[in-house]
């Protein structure tokens, strides 16, 4: 005789797969994200800043995102310019 599979489905776990799911269906998955220091990107972000890249042009209007501390000192180093101006 053989013996009945029996699985523990945790509730969680069964309705994150189903949201995964849902989202993939309707193109709404979450997109691929790279933890990297700021000093790796802002070099190559700035040579093609000056080198007018237009791949740089393409993303453009993608978000990012930074920390707060860091939003913070950017805010207030574009204030100081508009001061300065």
């Amino acid at each position: 005789m053989t013996r009945p599979a029996l699985r523990v489905i945790h509730p969680e776990a069964q309705s994150d797969r189903r949201q995964k799911e849902l989202d993939r269906i309707a193109g709404a998955a979450d997109a691929k994200t790279v933890a990297v220091p700021l000093g790796k990107i802002v070099p190559l972000l700035m040579d093609a800043c000056d080198h007018d890249r237009a791949w740089l042009r393409d993303f453009s209007n993608d978000l990012v995102r930074i920390d707060a501390d860091l939003y913070d000192v950017l805010m207030a180093y574009q204030e100081m310019r508009r001061r300065v101006a």
